[in-house]
């Protein structure tokens, strides 16, 4: 129904609407990213101003030195763990049961993973967690009450 002059007309009226929304907001923007630039402080000017570091360390070395970190050995990595009473708790788990706990928590694998790395379904390797997640509670709690 429509002609093509009135279609071409149509498309350069909406061509130069487009036109115009995107140079203002691009004004709108560079007007926000002044007014941000008014109110920023550079990092570098505070350094110069001011003498300190932009990086703090907390000493726990006397509560380091009472521990002694336990490593365990799993596909070729070294997991360093520093809580006594969690090292030997892993300690006394099997072997299967550590090294899953370790490779799901400590080194940070999925599930999907660990189940393709040990040749077992997803399902069964989660269960296999949660069990070794109860036993290491339960090994945890036992030494707890031992020391005390």
């Amino acid at each position: 129904m429509l002609s093509p002059e009135y279609k071409a007309h149509i498309e350069h009226r909406f061509d130069a609407y487009c036109r115009k929304a995107m140079r203002f907001e691009a004004r709108n923007c560079y007007r926000a990213i002044k007014r941000k630039q008014q109110h920023e402080v550079s990092l570098n000017y505070l350094m110069e101003e001011y003498d300190f570091e932009l990086q703090s360390m907390d000493d726990y070395s006397a509560f380091q030195s009472m521990q002694v970190p336990t490593d365990f050995h799993i596909n070729g990595q070294v997991v360093t763990i520093e809580n006594e009473r969690l090292a030997a708790a892993l300690a006394c788990l099997s072997e299967e049961k550590r090294e899953l706990i370790l490779l799901r928590y400590f080194l940070g694998i999925k599930e999907t993973e660990i189940a393709l790395l040990y040749g077992r379904s997803r399902s069964t390797i989660n269960y296999r967690k949660q069990r070794s997640l109860r036993l290491l509670r339960q090994e945890m709690e036992r030494l707890k009450h031992e020391e005390t």
